[in-house]
């Protein structure tokens, strides 16, 4: 059965009762969102959402506004992109302010492993990222 986004709340919140190494809660709206704190990857606030056919997992890179050269930055971006395993680099507004995203999409019927597999390689993926592109930033 796929996947919606406060079920996988569920599975995840029970994965990690316990423990210490993810903080988790669910925005809950007309669009949930489940929103992780991955401690050990320098507490990166990861989000996660189930619609349809897949599951969408990013996190904020950095502001645009934190960045002194975009074209330079965008090239950049787009040169470590393909060896970014299963994450992406992306730019999208939110709430008005342009900010760069790392993400990644599964199917809405992965497992749990392979979710999980996912919000590690992205938290792991968005630290490298940040150190590979930081002479970019204000």
């Amino acid at each position: 059965m796929p996947h919606d986004t406060r079920g996988l709340h569920a599975l995840l919140a029970s994965h990690h009762a316990g423990g210490d190494d993810v903080s988790i809660e669910l925005i809950d709206s007309s669009d949930p969102v489940i929103n992780l704190t991955m401690h050990a990857y320098g507490d990166t606030q990861v989000q996660v959402a189930a619609s349809g056919g897949q599951i969408f997992i990013s996190t904020i890179l950095v502001p645009a506004e934190q960045v002194r050269d975009r074209d330079g930055f965008n090239d950049a971006c787009m040169r470590i992109n393909p060896i970014n395993p299963l994450s992406n680099l992306g730019l999208t507004s939110i709430d008005g302010r342009d900010v760069y995203i790392v993400f990644g999409e599964l199917s809405a019927n992965a497992s749990l492993d392979e979710v999980e597999e996912e919000l590690q390689a992205l938290a792991m993926n968005t630290i490298d990222a940040a150190q590979a592109l930081k002479p970019y930033f204000d």
